[in-house]
C-alpha cells in the first residue's frame, strides 16, 4: 500500500498555510510548525494588514480559506491621488475587476491554523531553529520540506542572498492602525495618496479586538473552549514612509537615535511605539491632505491594531541543501515586496498556489521532488507572477526618484486619464503581468 506524501511546513504565515491547505488537499500529511498558539496570536499586536486583490481573493475561496466571504467588508474601486513636490497632480479612480478585501491578519492567521486543522494538518506550537530544520531533514522523514517564516525569523540564513534578482522593494517605515467606523461610514473603495514622501493606504477591513493578556491564558489552558471572537468591519490606515522623509516616524519614537529598539536589540513594534508613531504621521497628513487627516482623526483607534515596523527588502535563492536534503523557502523567507504595490497578499498566494500545482504535476509523472525540480518549480512561479510583481513593485519607487524618462511619466498620466485606461490599470493591479504590458516602460 502506498503511503500518503509527507510535507513540514515551518511557519504559519499567509504563503504558509495557503499551501499546507493546497497540500492537505492533494491527499499530502502535512505538519506546520507555529511559534504561537491561536490566542497568543488573537492577543498579539497586529501584524501587517494586506489587501487580497479579487484574482488572489478566488484563489482562497477555492482553497476554502474565504472564511470571511460574507462579512468582511468589500472594495471595489482604486481611487489614487498622486501628489508631486510641485506641479500639477494627478487624481482617477478605476474600478477593480471584482471585490477585494482586508482581513485583520491575527485573524487570517489565527482562523486557517484552525482551518489546516480541520482538514486533518497536524499543527506544533513550536519555535523552530535551523537545528530543527536540519534533524527534520536528517530524518527522511518528509518528502517534502518548507520554510516559510516571518522576516524576522532566523530561519531565512538558511538561504544564501541572490544578487541576480530584485523584489522590488525599497526601505520603508510603515505605520498602521485600524479605525473603528460606523458600518453607514464605511468606504467601498481603497484608496491611495503617493508622494515623495511615501504612500498612504485607506481600505475597508475586518478587523478585532484583541484578546488581553488575562483571556490569552484562559483560553490557552488544555480544557478550554475553543476560541471565538467576534470581528467587525473597520478601516486599515497605512502610511509607507521613506526613511528621512517628514512621514517617517522614526526621530518622533527614538529621539535619542535608539532607532525604537530595546536594550536587547528587538524591534518596539506596538503599544507606546506604535501610537507615537501614528500621532506623527498623523500631523504630517494634515500637509498633503486636510481631508484626509481629519477623517483619520474622526475615528477611534482599535486597541491592538497599531504597528509601526521598519522594512529592510531582501532577496535569497528558493532553494538549498539541509542534511543533504532539499529544503524551499517561500514568502518573506526569501523575497521582500513592495507593500506599497499592493501586491503583498498576491505574492504569497501566487507562490504557494504555483509551487503546489508544480509539485502535484510532478508527482503525476512519477518524478522526483528534489533540488532541480524545486527550482525550477519556484523559476514557473517568478515566470507568471513574480517577476511582474517585482518589475510594478520597481515601478511605485521610481516614479518619485527621478529615474524615469518624461515619456514614461506621461505616458501613464495618459493611459489613467481616460475610463478605459483607468480599468486597464485596475486589472493590472489585479494582475501584475497585465500591467506590465500596460506600462510605457
Amino acid at each position: 500500500m502506498t503511503r500518503n506524501p509527507r510535507a513540514v511546513v515551518f511557519g504559519s504565515g499567509h504563503s504558509a498555510l495557503t499551501l499546507a491547505t493546497g497540500l492537505l488537499a492533494d491527499g499530502w500529511r502535512v505538519d506546520v510548525f507555529t511559534r504561537h498558539s491561536t490566542p497568543e496570536i488573537l492577543g498579539h499586536g497586529a501584524g501587517l494588514t494586506q489587501l487580497t486583490l479579487p484574482s488572489v481573493h478566488a484563489t482562497e475561496l477555492a482553497l476554502g480559506l474565504g472564511l470571511w466571504q460574507h462579512t468582511a467588508p468589500p472594495a471595489h474601486q482604486v481611487r489614487m491621488r498622486m501628489l508631486p513636490s510641485s506641479g500639477e497632480g494627478l487624481e482617477f479612480t478605476a474600478p477593480l475587476p471584482g471585490a477585494a478585501v482586508a482581513v485583520d491578519h491575527r485573524l487570517k492567521s489565527a482562523y486557517w491554523l484552525q482551518h489546516v486543522t480541520d482538514r486533518g494538518g497536524r499543527v506544533h506550537e513550536r519555535t523552530c531553529t535551523s537545528g530543527d530544520v536540519t534533524g527534520f531533514a536528517a530524518s527522511g522523514l518528509h518528502d517534502l520540506l518548507v520554510v516559510a517564516p516571518g522576516v524576522d525569523s532566523d530561519l531565512r540564513h538558511l538561504f544564501t542572498p541572490d544578487p541576480d534578482r530584485t523584489g522590488g522593494a525599497t526601505d520603508r517605515v510603515v505605520v498602521q492602525v485600524h479605525l473603528a467606523v460606523p458600518e453607514d461610514d464605511l468606504p467601498d473603495h481603497a484608496q491611495v495618496l503617493t508622494c515623495p514622501w511615501g504612500e498612504v493606504m485607506l481600505y475597508p477591513v475586518l478587523t478585532v479586538d484583541g484578546l488581553t493578556p488575562a483571556q490569552v491564558r484562559t483560553l490557552s489552558a488544555a480544557d478550554a473552549p475553543p476560541v471565538h471572537v467576534t470581528p467587525f468591519a473597520g478601516v486599515c490606515v497605512q502610511v509607507m514612509a521613506r526613511p528621512g522623509s517628514p512621514l517617517d516616524p522614526t526621530p518622533a519614537i527614538s529621539p535619542d537615535g535608539a532607532n525604537g529598539q530595546t536594550g536587547a536589540g528587538l524591534p518596539r513594534r506596538h503599544g507606546a511605539h506604535a501610537r507615537t508613531a501614528w500621532t506623527h504621521v498623523l500631523g504630517q497628513l494634515r500637509t498633503l491632505d486636510a481631508e484626509l487627516s481629519a477623517r483619520c482623526s474622526d475615528h477611534e483607534v482599535v486597541t491592538g491594531s497599531e504597528l509601526v515596523r521598519e522594512i529592510h527588502p531582501q532577496v535569497r535563492r528558493a532553494v538549498t541543501t539541509v542534511a543533504g536534503r532539499p529544503v524551499v523557502g517561500i514568502g518573506d523567507a526569501t523575497m521582500t515586496v513592495e507593500h506599497a504595490s499592493g501586491q503583498g497578499a498576491g505574492a504569497s498566494t501566487w507562490v504557494a498556489s504555483t509551487l503546489r500545482d508544480q509539485i502535484r504535476q510532478q508527482r503525476q509523472a512519477n518524478g522526483a521532488l528534489d533540488a532541480e525540480f524545486l527550482s525550477g518549480a519556484w523559476e514557473a512561479y517568478w515566470a507568471r507572477h513574480g517577476q511582474y510583481t517585482s518589475a510594478f513593485g520597481g515601478f511605485v519607487t521610481a516614479y518619485w526618484s527621478g529615474s524615469l524618462p518624461e515619456h514614461v511619466l506621461s505616458g501613464f498620466a495618459h493611459t489613467v486619464s481616460t475610463p478605459e485606461g483607468a480599468a486597464a490599470w485596475a486589472a493590472g493591479l489585479d494582475d501584475p503581468a497585465r500591467m506590465n504590458r500596460l506600462l510605457p516602460l
